[in-house]
């Protein structure tokens, strides 16, 4: 369907969900350094690409399926014109570039449209919003059950702690002081040396990864073998 491959989106998220893990152990293993946060922030991408993809193969019916790669696909086209839109750059041929540029995204939009159509939706792509952290408490439901609060807190637990992390936000190394070696420098202060922590946090992160990437290839198979 022109506008609208279900395939290439789910396949792009597990792929880029395998390339980070892959990075992520080379890293370990070639460094033979536990970074506090590094790791910490490429394992989200991993499990974030993995939840996408899990979140778009696990609709129960086809229909479902080509409604959840729509709203992805057509928030991933908005943030882009936003993105080109808020950017500051010179006047005259970086300027152009970029018309042209969000003239091609509102094609896309078009075709995204006339895409929504054919499988029933009438919603105006251009206002669809995707809610990431929706989709991960979608999917770790999904793959736990609701029965299983403490797997499902672990889940969210793994987004929030790479958020941090990726973001640079204090709170990380703060809730972690008591696990680190607090040390006085010649001055007089006290600082605290963050460490990275295998137990904790990077390995319940990969682990939390790799789960969901799992069920992402469970899920892909299953879908190629039964066209349901």
């Amino acid at each position: 369907m022109d506008g609208l491959t279900v395939e290439s989106s789910i396949w792009y998220s597990m792929c880029i969900s395998s390339e980070h893990l892959d990075f992520a152990l080379d890293a370990m293993r070639a460094t033979g350094t536990m970074y506090p946060t590094a790791y910490m922030t490429v394992t989200r991408t991993a499990f974030v690409a993995a939840v996408n993809a899990v979140w778009l193969l696990a609709g129960k019916s086809r229909q479902e399926r080509r409604e959840r790669a729509l709203k992805l696909r057509a928030d991933e086209i908005r943030i882009q014109i936003v993105a080109l839109r808020e950017m500051t750059i010179p006047d005259g041929k970086p300027d152009a570039a970029r018309n042209e540029l969000i003239g091609q995204l509102r094609e896309r939009q078009t075709t995204l449209q006339e895409a929504a159509a054919l499988i029933g939706v009438d919603e105006d792509v251009t206002k669809m919003r995707f809610n990431q952290t929706k989709a991960i408490d979608w999917v770790a439901k999904h793959m736990h059950g609701l029965a299983d609060p403490l797997l499902i807190g672990a889940t969210q637990s793994i987004w929030r702690s790479g958020s941090a992390a990726a973001h640079a936000q204090m709170q990380f190394g703060i809730m972690r002081m008591s696990q680190n070696e607090v040390v006085t420098d010649v001055a007089g202060g006290r600082i605290m040396q963050l460490r990275g922590n295998l137990e904790t946090d990077v390995g319940p992160a990969i682990v939390g990864a790799t789960l969901t990437l799992n069920e992402a290839f469970r899920l892909y198979d299953l879908r190629r073998a039964k066209q349901i």
